[in-house]
């Protein structure tokens, strides 16, 4: 490996920054890992598929409410700006959401008809109180990026997941309510939030407190184009996301959405252990070096090889046995879901290596080719699902043409991200 990449890869600051966010992801992700087996048996595939249905809502909604000016943060000019763009964040967020929670109070009984779920209607509430901790999460990991607090960055995405886990485990087991899952996912989010707030404001106290009205509202129009481009195109990218979930509960059933959602689960936790914290450092390089040389081409290239190589070395061999590790450690009413996991590994694989490198186009501001992308997202998503369902009424069959349809999108983006990380692509 060393070979391949040169020693001056390994020493870089970009390796170094790299292997903090790798641990901290590493605990982050092998925490919930650790308890999926009490987890699988404290819970049925409907308590799954329940969950999956609210995360699925509170994540577009989320999307929705900030704007997209999150995705902003990174490229202020000044550290004074990237506070007050949060301030711009957390105060328009919070009235949107306000103004959704009302709309899901009122329509919450057709909503439930919609999504084929009885219980849904009693739980929308959750949705607009979770996507604000998801807002302030998010935030605030933005924050530590921007400002290369790395070390801050690994300890918030332990605390995430473990509040998130442990609180899913106790209401389990203490069988309080019979939305245990839910409840304990919100309480989880909720402590990381405020753990995030007291985080920022312990570190950068002088900065946060100087955020002015005004100076929100001047950079909201400096960067108009992120709500008008990006916000868009992140809807789109969401609601492709969430689709199968969507569609697989209009489709099927509360038990097949269960299944789907657990192997989606666990099919990320093992491609996030080095993904996630890569993909936070290569946007800050990238960023970095695309200011200073008009390109970040040699940091996509090494990074993706770097990516590429341990995908092959490590997600290769895990297929072959994945139906047997769900039935060892969820327990037999999990073996579907095993089998679901095989059809789809390729594809979780793929989007691995590329979304690691992803965020490209937004780093050279290229908004509305990110849109279109996005369009494109969507709609390989929403056919390859529906086409599934419609022409082999086969949950197996139609997860063949998801996988499929969606490895074309991440080769597409690939191959933009490849071609703009240089300016004299860029026309």
């Amino acid at each position: 490996m060393r070979r391949i990449l040169g020693k001056s890869y390994f020493n870089s600051e970009f390796f170094k920054n790299s292997f903090i966010l790798s641990i901290g992801t590493v605990v982050a992700q092998v925490i919930p890992l650790l308890f999926y087996p009490l987890l699988g048996r404290l819970y049925t595939p409907e308590d799954f598929g329940l969950l999956a249905t609210l995360t699925s809502i509170t994540v577009i909604i989320a999307v929705l409410s900030s704007l997209k000016y999150d995705a902003c943060i990174l490229i202020t000019e000044t550290k004074q700006d990237g506070a007050n763009v949060i301030g711009l964040i957390l105060t328009i967020s919070f009235f949107l959401l306000f103004i959704i929670f009302v709309v899901l109070e009122l329509f919450s009984n057709q909503i439930s008809v919609w999504f084929n779920s009885p219980n849904l209607s009693k739980l929308l509430f959750v949705c607009p109180l979770t996507a604000y901790a998801i807002i302030i999460f998010n935030n605030y990991n933005e924050w530590c990026v921007r400002n290369k607090y790395f070390s801050s960055l690994s300890w918030n995405k332990i605390g995430n997941s473990g509040a998130s886990t442990l609180s899913k485990v106790f209401f389990g087991i203490i069988k309080v309510s019979s939305n245990g899952l839910i409840i304990g996912d919100l309480l989880g989010r909720t402590v990381i939030a405020v753990r995030s707030i007291y985080d920022a404001l312990r570190k950068d106290s002088e900065v946060f407190l100087n955020i002015t009205f005004i100076r929100m509202v001047q950079l909201s129009i400096r960067y108009k184009e992120f709500p008008k481009y990006t916000l868009s195109g992140a809807l789109l990218n969401n609601l492709g996301g969430q689709l199968p979930v969507l569609l697989i509960g209009l489709y099927a059933n509360s038990t097949e959405l269960g299944y789907f959602a657990m192997t989606m689960s666990v099919l990320a936790a093992p491609v996030s252990l080095i993904g996630f914290a890569v993909k936070d450092t290569f946007r800050q390089r990238a960023n970095e070096d695309y200011i200073r040389k008009g390109e970040c081409r040699n940091i996509f290239i090494n990074t993706s090889r770097v990516i590429s190589i341990l995908t092959l070395i490590g997600f290769v061999p895990l297929v072959f046995i994945l139906p047997f590790l769900f039935r060892v450690f969820l327990g037999e009413q999990w073996i579907i879901a095993g089998e679901y996991s095989q059809i789809l590994s390729p594809m979780i694989a793929l989007s691995f290596i590329t979304n690691t490198v992803s965020g490209v186009l937004i780093i050279v501001e290229k908004m509305r080719l990110y849109f279109l992308f996005q369009i494109y997202y969507f709609t390989i998503s929403a056919a390859s699902l529906i086409i599934g369902f419609s022409a082999f009424n086969s949950m197996k069959m139609t997860l063949v043409c998801y996988a499929v349809g969606m490895s074309s999108v991440y080769l597409l983006e690939m191959y933009l991200s490849y071609k703009y990380s240089d300016s004299k692509q860029i026309k």
